[in-house]
């Protein structure tokens, strides 16, 4: 089993280092704004990564306390992202074609982590 508080790190790490580098170049060639929609995005994945990760981490013996624990967090993470998008959308004024750039960024991220992973383990 992967050591997680060091996996969730090395993803971390990883999404916030190419959003960084996505946020350049979409402010190099779109705009500023596009540009923090981006990383806006990119930290809001981040939160919801780590919402989930401390949920799995303290997970109880019983199946029903954990199917609970688990709910609640699938909850919170969705409040956290509507809010976080509300915010970002009418209060921020982020356009939201780099809110999606941000979260295909992160997500395509953590899928190619979990695939790697996943071979890891098979192998």
């Amino acid at each position: 089993m992967v050591n997680f508080s060091s996996y969730v790190g090395r993803v971390t790490a990883t999404v916030l280092t190419l959003a960084l580098l996505l946020a350049a170049m979409v402010a190099w060639r779109w705009g500023r704004e596009e540009a923090y929609a981006v990383l806006f995005s990119a930290f809001l994945s981040v939160i919801n990564m780590l919402i989930l990760g401390g949920r799995l981490i303290a997970l109880p013996a019983s199946t029903q306390r954990a199917a609970r624990r688990l709910g609640g967090a699938v909850l919170q993470r969705w409040i956290v992202t509507l809010l976080g998008l509300i915010f970002a959308i009418f209060w921020l004024h982020l356009p939201v074609i780099g809110l999606v750039a941000g979260f295909l960024l992160t997500h395509f991220i953590f899928l190619a982590f979990l695939m790697r992973e996943r071979t890891r383990q098979r192998s």
